[in-house]
């Protein structure tokens, strides 16, 4: 893995555990939902930088910013957005108490690729919301709500299908393996650019009221 996406991914620990100190926030004190909608965009950033170097990291000898070696081997690390996605959220749950979650409906009879990435009754709630023609595009949902008797805020941000998302899940007819599947082994669902793939989904606890 090149350096730069090692420091872009151990920087991405770092700020979201220092945006995490506190595991309960007072929503009078804090603007919770801005400090929400920041954890996401985050986490889409970092996305964006893996989606965009799959091939850097997959392919022998490359670097970042060089074109990529001709004839190289080419090995899958399994180092993807949806992998480090929920390894960075739940190690983020285990020092915060925050979870930081990427969830959806999937497409049509495809449905979530895994099983950790599907969403509670909360999440399909939402996420029925965003896709609707509708709905303002880029623009999250968020609420309070009482779970098992404690205070949270809950927040979604729409993910969308961006260019380098299609590798894994546009054409099947563009399948590596020319047998529909991606490089993951998973099948290709056939998506197009701008569509709604799911969201990041976001639950801080709240602190009591003295």
């Amino acid at each position: 893995m090149s350096k730069r996406i090692k420091a872009v991914l151990v920087l991405s620990a770092f700020i979201l555990t220092t945006i995490g100190v506190f595991p309960a926030l007072a929503a009078e004190k804090v603007d919770v939902r801005k400090m929400a909608e920041d954890m996401a965009q985050f986490l889409l950033s970092t996305r964006r930088l893996l989606a965009q170097n799959v091939d850097i990291i997959n392919t022998h000898g490359a670097k970042v910013g060089e074109p990529l070696p001709q004839n190289a081997p080419y090995s899958f690390k399994g180092v993807i957005p949806a992998y480090m996605g929920r390894v960075i959220g739940e190690d983020f749950f285990k020092n915060t108490g925050i979870q930081v979650k990427q969830t959806t409906l999937g497409k049509g009879d495809f449905g979530p690729r895994n099983v950790y990435n599907a969403p509670d009754d909360w999440e399909k709630e939402v996420l029925t919301r965003f896709y609707e023609p509708s709905y303002p595009k880029g623009k999250g949902y968020g609420e309070e709500q009482e779970i098992e008797g404690k205070r949270v805020y809950r927040y979604a941000f729409p993910l969308y299908i961006e260019k380098a998302c299609m590798k894994c899940h546009g054409d099947p007819k563009t399948s590596p393996t020319g047998d529909g599947l991606d490089m993951a082994g998973k099948p290709m669902e056939s998506y197009a650019e701008g569509e709604v793939r799911g969201c990041i989904s976001i639950t801080i606890p709240l602190a009591e009221a003295a």
